[in-house]
């Protein structure tokens, strides 16, 4: 296991910047592995350090956070994303989940929350501010985003294992590979090689597209869901 959970910071504003590295410096497993101030920045340094966490706190970006997450991640694949926003809209969260990140935040309200969220998303899980998340994920499907989904196209919604639907649903509760282990006593490997079997079989990327799936085909039900 690393020492440390290297984040990488990028900010546009000095007074926000200052604030997430007070938050974050009395960590003693955190380290600041760096910090930008825009998109083109965050993208070289991504791929030069790959850090674990990417916090983004971007107001008016250049690249959406929907179309700067994939390029991230072609660079540094296990870089986890939390996304910072100021507004409580749904349409930003859609954005973010459909493009892979992790965490998202409203500054307003959760910026206590960014060392359990940072810690969350390291070990694998995921969090969306719990007063949007119900209506987040009722507009990503009422957008009908699925990666794997195209029109014609067969998807038995009942080709999972027991253990495939107990980590499914574990998921979607936002544990981490661990808490999975744990709670339905199988190993980290063996978690980690369902959550594989379960993308193989979806032909989805990560977790917040297992998720979206899962509520879609009803294999979840929203008072699952983690943080709601």
């Amino acid at each position: 296991m690393k020492d440390k959970i290297r984040i990488l910071i990028t900010s546009e504003y000095d007074d926000d910047c200052k604030r997430i590295i007070a938050i974050l410096s009395d960590q003693k497993d955190f380290c600041i592995a760096g910090i930008e101030k825009d998109e083109t920045g965050t993208i070289i340094k991504s791929a030069n350090i790959k850090p674990d966490v990417l916090i983004l706190n971007l107001k008016s970006p250049v690249i959406g956070g929907d179309e700067l997450a994939p390029i991230i991640h072609r660079r540094s694949p296990s870089t986890a994303i939390i996304m910072l926003c100021d507004k409580e809209e749904e349409i930003y969260a859609c954005l973010a989940l459909k493009a892979g990140i992790s965490g998202f935040l409203l500054k307003g309200t959760d910026t206590d929350k960014l060392v359990p969220v940072v810690k969350i998303v390291f070990y694998g899980g995921y969090y969306i501010s719990a007063s949007i998340t119900i209506r987040v994920f009722t507009a990503v499907i009422f957008m009908h985003y699925f990666p794997a989904y195209m029109p014609g196209q067969k998807h038995d919604r009942f080709d999972f294992t027991a253990a495939e639907r107990g980590v499914i649903t574990d998921i979607a509760k936002g544990f981490s590979d661990a808490d999975i282990a744990k709670h339905l006593n199988f190993s980290t490997n063996s978690i980690r090689n369902f959550v594989l079997a379960i993308k193989r079989k979806t032909k989805l990327k990560n977790r917040i597209q297992i998720v979206i799936y899962s509520l879609f085909y009803g294999l979840i039900r929203f008072d699952q869901l983690g943080f709601s």
